[in-house]
């Protein structure tokens, strides 16, 4: 188990370091949030992107939560493989590209 928390801990990070949508990442174990933002320095909720981002991903097989308007809630199942968080994340990311780049 804390192995998958350091592999989700580290590809979060990866994501918020490549788009500046990702306000803040919180999470322990399996149970994560994704703070979606318009601006990292003011904190202005991004609630149209999140929920284009949860609609992008529900087509592509991926389900969650978004809470407070722009939290994404990140919750897998305790018998996630690897290769299961590995697709998960490419649809996330994905959707957040093709919402980043619909916006500019």
């Amino acid at each position: 188990m804390i192995e998958d928390e350091l592999f989700i801990r580290g590809r979060m990070n990866e994501l918020k370091d490549r788009y500046s949508i990702i306000g803040d990442i919180r999470g322990i174990g399996l149970l994560w949030g994704i703070e979606l933002v318009k601006d990292r320095t003011t904190k202005e909720k991004a609630i149209k992107e999140a929920e284009l981002i949860m609609y992008k991903c529900l087509e592509k097989g991926l389900s969650f939560k978004v809470s407070q308007g722009n939290v994404i809630q990140w919750c897998p199942p305790l018998i996630v493989t690897r290769n299961e968080l590995n697709t998960a994340f490419s649809i996330l990311e994905s959707a957040i590209c093709e919402t980043c780049i619909s916006q500019d």
